[in-house]
């Protein structure tokens, strides 16, 4: 087993070690940090000296909402002698973003002279190195030299994007992307996964569906597909075997997306991936009726003061899907605190696992980016109440894994 690859013993492994070096892509670092936050990660942030002459530990440690580690405040006499040492221990993934061509030259030798470059030496869990500088400076044979050790050891070296640098000039060196950064986290949190969902097949569904009227009209709903992807975001990082069937676009994702819009294509897409699923969660708001017919070209306006449209009911999807071995989770949207009416659909429809919300409560309606839900189950319920949607998607993944221990 390589240096980087070595057991990270009892720490969070959703905690992440954000190193940041003095680069002009600072402020890159700012936001990958706040992307963490917001996807559920712990991110702890060490920054050098040349790192504070660009950013203060100020903004790091308000977009984290942890105190930021660094030379001057770590290795105090009231503190901890051993503060890299801990910080080694409590994270699963490290990432160095920006990784200056010092900062690389210093890994590669095993230089220890800042707490950065210590915390490395004693950290045992997958590190990911996101270099930038000046295009001259990331082609000189001794950075290219010192990338290749660090690759050699089992670092993630990430690709640098062309463009246009800091200095005017073109080149290569620019730090990757904040979504090829978080694509890579993710990925490498989902590949240390060792619980129950670790493996699993798992279809989930995403986003209102879209029912034609005619060539440019639809009856629709507002969902969102927020819920949805957290929710896949969440199985992924447990390290199922993921797919997202949704009616939204999406960003990038470390599964594979297929992109539907109406509540016959989203049947299809999940009875044709279900098949051989191990969990199935029906997120996506899929509209319950649809015009019996659709008009060809565009109804127009001036030929009628009313317009009548005759409505069919729609496939029960999650019905559709049904076999034995198949885990389904079901939502249940209701427009109020009607939570009994919502354990009468679970037993109705057979179903392992039911999520309630109620989509009039406030700040937690279609779109919001919190949610609060109860998760209805054969051992009872699970409230979670009112948290961003990344938290009540892990309170779902949670559930799925006991119930996959529990019938396994």
């Amino acid at each position: 087993m390589n240096e980087q690859a070595r057991s990270t013993g009892s720490c969070d492994p959703r905690g992440v070690l954000v190193g940041v070096t003095g680069g002009i892509a600072v402020y890159k670092a700012v936001e990958l940090v706040r992307s963490l936050v917001k996807e559920g990660f712990a991110p702890d942030v060490i920054l050098t000296a040349a790192a504070k002459r660009f950013v203060m530990p100020l903004t790091f440690a308000a977009v984290s909402q942890r105190p930021v580690l660094d030379d001057e405040t770590t290795w105090q006499p009231n503190r901890n002698w051993f503060g890299h040492i801990e910080a080694a221990r409590r994270s699963g993934v490290m990432v160095i973003a920006p990784a200056t061509a010092n900062t690389i030259a210093k890994l590669a030798a095993g230089i220890a002279d800042n707490l950065l470059t210590a915390v490395y030496l004693a950290f045992r869990g997958p590190v990911i190195v996101a270099p930038t500088m000046n295009w001259a400076m990331y082609e000189h044979p001794a950075t290219q030299h010192n990338l290749a050790i660090l690759a050699d050891r089992g670092c993630h070296v990430l690709p640098t994007e062309r463009g246009e640098l800091a200095c005017g000039e073109e080149g290569s060196g620019r730090m990757a992307d904040v979504s090829a950064i978080m694509a890579a986290i993710r990925s490498t949190v989902a590949g240390q996964a060792r619980g129950p969902l670790a493996g699993a097949r798992v279809v989930v569904t995403a986003g209102g569906t879209r029912e034609s009227v005619d060539a440019v009209r639809f009856l629709g709903n507002r969902s969102s597909g927020k819920m949805g992807q957290a929710v896949a975001d969440a199985c992924a990082l447990r390290g199922a075997q993921v797919t997202l069937i949704s009616t939204q676009e999406h960003g990038p994702t470390s599964y594979p997306v297929e992109r539907v819009e109406s509540a016959a294509e989203m049947a299809e897409a999940v009875v044709r991936a279900a098949a051989n699923a191990d969990v199935l969660v029906m997120a996506a708001a899929v509209a319950d009726y649809r015009p019996r017919e659709t008009v060809a070209g565009k109804i127009e306006r001036a030929d009628s003061d009313r317009l009548t449209l005759e409505l069919e009911r729609t496939v029960d999807v999650l019905s559709a899907a049904a076999r034995p071995g198949l885990l389904r989770v079901a939502f249940a949207a209701e427009a109020g605190p009607r939570l009994e009416r919502a354990r009468r659909k679970r037993a109705e429809k057979g179903v392992e696992l039911l999520v309630f919300n109620d989509i009039l409560a406030a700040g937690v309606g279609i779109g919001a980016e919190a949610n609060e839900i109860t998760i209805i189950g054969p051992n009872g319920e699970q409230h979670v109440p009112r948290a961003a949607k990344s938290v009540c998607a892990e309170a779902i993944a949670m559930a799925i894994e006991q119930e996959l221990a529990r019938s396994s």
